[in-house]
């Protein structure tokens, strides 16, 4: 009887109808449920090559042949990717599908697949890219995968007189159902087009890339296939959200940036700020996914008190630079992103209203609060991961956590949500020691009430 792994030779023929029926009848078996699936997954020990290797090789010696077959089919299918759209919307189906395997992640995260797939994901004429979002969530929720993710950077050739939005291209996405720029041109056959201004290729950060795309993903239009780009991508919510989770990669997010495309080798500006401050606007954004992941990075970064600095400032305070103390720079300013999702129609008395943050203040009778349960509780365990500390606790009463929590409270059904609360409740309420009042935070530079914090001479630091 004829094995479905039989149809992994077809996968590389030269002819299209031989790859696209072989494909057609092999991703419907990649489900996580599909008795099949079996057919892709390699061996633990298996080797990252055709050649073998592997932490323990004695442990390949039954089996190496399926173990090398099934592994070139990933390699096969990550190669479909870049093939006619449909071929390609299969093979990334087929990847999303097995790349919840760590297995089956590691044969997928060679350099020259991931400049590929980073620089596809952050192209705007890229239709699959919701997929290939779908792809690097999966690929950055394996914790030894991500440094070879978050460290890469991929070619890019700004274009700073064009006319056509994006002012540049990133020449390694290229792919048969993605178009090129129109302003680009190939300068091993022509000559640079002087008139949009193109550059000489040089590299870019992928993960300053994703975030743009990110950004770009939720503009007007995009749903409706108008916007900036053809895709949403708002799965790359989850692969920020994956990030955010260990300290050593927390640190990219929090790290200020020049504005996208510039390198990150410019000089410093007023207009730098941390990648993560682009990501939190989004905690109510009409995509589960998208505000959902927007949350879990602020949880993540509130569980580092490292990270309490970037999060509390608002807009008239300023950060300390580790790196450098000397230099003040934005903070992510997360609380309103954070309150706001728990807030509904109710009406606030003008003295607690004026208490608020000031994008808080006179909402419309339309405010819903956030359906989901799972995001309520989320946000109540970020404040009280704020609250952890005597500056979180003083930033929360000071603009009006407490007003919009007690409010929640009564109409919240979620028992659990409720109970939460109440701890909440006690800390930001709870009189304050002495002991605690030592539990300050000495990197955050407050601004002066009602001026520009622009400035240093209008910066005072917090003392204990």
């Amino acid at each position: 009887m004829t094995s479905l792994s039989d149809l992994f030779e077809f996968l590389d023929s030269p002819n299209p109808a031989a790859r696209q029926l072989a494909l057609q009848n092999l991703v419907g078996h990649t489900a996580k449920n599909d008795p099949e699936r079996h057919i892709f997954i390699p061996s633990s020990f298996a080797g990252t090559s055709a050649s073998g290797g592997g932490l323990l090789p004695e442990k390949r010696k039954q089996g190496s042949e399926q173990d090398d077959s099934k592994i070139k089919a990933l390699k096969d299918l990550g190669n479909l990717c870049t093939d006619q759209a449909m071929m390609a919307h299969d093979a990334l189906s087929a990847l999303v599908n097995l790349s919840d395997n760590v297995a089956v992640a590691r044969h997928l995260v060679d350099k020259d697949f991931l400049v590929w797939l980073v620089s596809y994901t952050a192209n705007t004429t890229s239709p699959l890219s919701p997929l290939t979002a779908m792809l690097l969530s999966n690929l950055t929720s394996h914790p030894s995968l991500l440094p070879q993710i978050i460290n890469l950077d991929i070619p890019i050739i700004p274009l700073t007189l064009s006319k056509h939005y994006p002012p540049w291209y990133l020449p390694a996405a290229a792919s048969a159902s993605s178009t090129i720029h129109p302003d680009w041109r190939d300068t091993r056959i022509t000559k640079p087009n002087a008139e949009a201004g193109q550059e000489e290729e040089r590299t870019v950060e992928g993960l300053r890339a994703l975030v743009q795309a990110f950004e770009d993903g939720a503009a007007e239009g995009v749903k409706e296939g108008k916007g900036k780009r053809k895709g949403d991508v708002n799965f790359l919510a989850s692969v920020f959200a994956n990030i955010s989770m260990t300290p050593s990669t927390r640190t990219l997010l929090l790290t200020p940036r020049p504005p996208f495309p510039q390198p990150s080798t410019a000089s410093p500006s007023e207009n730098d700020e941390p990648l993560l401050s682009k990501i939190v606007i989004y905690t109510e954004h009409p995509d589960l996914i998208r505000r959902g992941g927007a949350l879990g990075c602020i949880k993540n970064c509130a569980m580092d008190r490292g990270s309490m600095g970037w999060l509390l400032a608002s807009e008239h305070d300023r950060v300390r630079l580790p790196s450098d103390p000397s230099r003040t720079v934005k903070g992510v300013d997360v609380l309103p992103w954070v309150l706001s999702p728990l807030m509904g129609p109710e009406e606030y008395e003008m003295e607690d209203m004026e208490k608020l943050p000031p994008t808080l203040q006179f909402l419309p009778p339309t405010k819903e609060r956030e359906k989901d349960p799972v995001l309520r509780m989320m946000c109540i365990e970020i404040l009280l991961l704020l609250s952890t500390t005597f500056t979180g606790r003083e930033a929360l009463r000071q603009r009006g956590a407490y007003i919009v929590v007690r409010e929640l409270h009564k109409v919240e059904t979620d028992q659990a949500i409720k109970d939460a609360i109440e701890r909440l409740v006690s800390l930001i309420q709870g009189e304050e020691g002495h002991e605690t009042k030592m539990e300050e935070i000495d990197h955050l530079v407050r601004g002066q009430s009602g001026t520009s914090a622009s400035k240093e001479e209008d910066l005072d630091v917090v003392e204990v």
